[in-house]
């Protein structure tokens, strides 16, 4: 019997499910939390002017807090979903927007986010700058992704 050799390691293979556990995880917290991306009629270089400035002003400082906030948030999801696939109860997409067919677990959950984002001297619209730097900006997602290192 031959062994095949994979071009991939278990540690590599680890990486890039972490990573696309964050980008997934920040992107639902935006979701959860009825947020969207403002897609105004303003010009494409103007809009990326805006993210290059506030991905070169997100200082250590807001990514220990940023990771921080996210990462307690994380946690707290994962746990309200578990509790709803025990209860086999649907999680609708776009769960803080989504009026009042949204199970009580849910709406803590959102309120629970924003008071994470709150208690960790962010704004809700900084956090959410931050996190589309992150997905955008590699060597921000590299402290980022250190930070959670840490945390862990």
């Amino acid at each position: 019997m031959t062994k095949v050799n994979s071009p991939i390691s278990l540690s590599s293979l680890n990486q890039v499910i972490s990573r696309s556990l964050l980008v997934t995880f920040l992107a639902l917290i935006g979701v959860l939390c009825g947020l969207a991306p403002n897609l105004s009629s303003r010009s494409p270089n103007l809009i990326l002017s805006s993210a290059a400035l506030a991905q070169s002003s997100i200082s250590d400082d807001e990514v220990r807090r940023y990771t921080q906030a996210a990462y307690t948030i994380e946690i707290r999801r994962l746990a309200v979903v578990e509790e709803m696939a025990r209860r086999n109860l649907p999680v609708p997409d776009n769960t803080c927007a989504a009026g009042g067919n949204v199970p009580a677990a849910l709406k803590d959950f959102c309120e629970f986010s924003r008071q994470t984002i709150e208690a960790n001297q962010l704004s809700v619209g900084r956090f959410q700058q931050i996190r589309n730097a992150v997905q955008s900006d590699p060597t921000l997602k590299q402290r980022v992704d250190a930070e959670l290192r840490r945390l862990r």
